[in-house]
């Protein structure tokens, strides 16, 4: 057994396989598969890698899950920097994860941009409440702030 433990790191079998990014994968096909997607993990590494759509799946949901992609890409830049957390760091980040998903909202509290990041000025409720019904299941918004502010 130490022999072959021996060979397989000799080989650099371990290096030849990102871990990192499978997991990172895993992550987000299952983060947004909370949210109703239906893209795999097999589809996700084609879409990320190879700019290579799933067929049959709604655009909507590959969408998705390249812009928690692009969050998760920009909050690890952000946490190397050591930089601290605001509103205007998250909604930043929020910006990133409905970038292409989000849109505008109009309601009594005002009007906002998901796809901005910009705070939601509206209550949001689980299952087929008024976000899910007009958008489908793509409601992955900012939660108010201001009353932290």
């Amino acid at each position: 057994m130490q022999r072959l433990l021996k060979r397989h790191k000799e080989l650099g079998i371990t290096d030849q396989i990102d871990y990192e990014k499978f997991y990172l994968y895993s992550i987000i096909t299952h983060s947004t598969a909370i949210e109703g997607s239906t893209v795999t993990e097999v589809e996700a590494q084609l879409l990320f890698d190879e700019g290579i759509t799933a067929k049959g799946k709604p655009m909507i949901e590959q969408l998705m899950n390249l812009d928690l992609k692009a969050a998760y890409d920009y909050g690890r830049i952000w946490i190397k920097r050591h930089e601290d957390i605001t509103i205007e760091s998250l909604v930043a980040l929020a910006a990133k994860v409905m970038a292409r998903t989000g849109g505008e909202y109009n309601s009594l509290g005002g009007s906002f941009d998901a796809s901005k990041g910009e705070l939601r000025k509206l209550n949001v409720t689980a299952g087929a409440g008024l976000i899910k019904k007009q958008f489908g299941t793509t409601s992955r918004n900012v939660r108010s702030l201001k009353s932290i502010a």
